[in-house]
């Protein structure tokens, strides 16, 4: 198995892209492989990992022109599958020299300023979410705020968030939009307004309905094609748009 990895040099564009021969073996990941390229080929390449357990999203990369997150990416299955995302121009431009058949192709996150390889700067995605404060101020005193399971079953997708970004580096809009906030955050402020325990949850689609936010979306849906945890954004953003 050959892998093609994007390389850059620090603050800048992808310059060119190394070709690597990867032994393979049962239950491999493109992290792992990644790995292997660290180890025993090149100890220059970066990327960011944390848990390989598909919880922290650290690890979101684009292969295959697909964004995926690497430690969950099995090597034998990348060529196998198909997410069919609307295409724009970084899922539709071919390096020179890629064999689709022969090799995997490995790019950093679209959307994002390139720090290094295959890390990107999650600086305006991060920003987003705190503009819309996406959080739950506290309340004193020492009462309970008790959730029934049916109340919870009404945010559980949007709760399984990972803030990955992928929805972000797979979305159309913000490929030619740097304002727009992004499906996760949107996705966020659509959780915290249905939360049976927040008081004031109009103010999350109050930011969300904001010039930045849904109304710049088109609902393509890519966000919910290529999210690896079913958190499935366009819905929550239609029904904001609905609003």
């Amino acid at each position: 198995m050959k892998l093609r990895v994007a390389r850059s040099r620090e603050g800048g564009e992808i310059t060119h892209y190394d070709l690597y021969k990867i032994e393979t073996k049962k239950g491999m990941t493109v992290l792992d492989a990644l790995f292997q390229i660290q180890d025993k080929m090149d100890p220059s390449l970066s990327f960011r990992y944390s848990c390989r357990g598909a919880v922290c999203g650290s690890c979101s990369m684009l292969i295959n022109k697909e964004p995926r997150l690497a430690c969950r990416t099995q090597l034998s299955e990348v060529q196998k599958e198909d997410m069919k995302l609307k295409i724009f121009p970084t899922l539709s431009d071919i390096p020179q020299g890629w064999n689709p058949e022969q090799e995997i192709l490995i790019e950093p996150l679209p959307n994002m300023p390139i720090l290094k390889d295959l890390v990107v700067d999650m600086s305006r995605f991060y920003d987003a979410l705190v503009s819309m404060e996406l959080w739950v101020d506290s309340i004193e005193g020492d009462e309970y705020h008790l959730q029934s399971i049916e109340e919870r079953k009404k945010i559980e997708r949007y709760v399984n968030c990972i803030l990955c970004a992928i929805c972000y580096g797979s979305c159309p809009v913000n490929a030619i939009n740097q304002e727009y906030i992004g499906p996760a955050a949107l996705a966020k402020a659509f959780r915290f307004s249905e939360d049976s325990r927040v008081t004031n949850s109009s103010r999350y689609i109050e930011a969300a309905k904001s010039a930045k936010g849904a109304p710049l979306c088109d609902l393509i849906m890519n966000c919910v094609k290529s999210c690896p945890k079913g958190v499935g954004p366009g819905g929550a953003i239609r029904q904001i748009k609905s609003r």
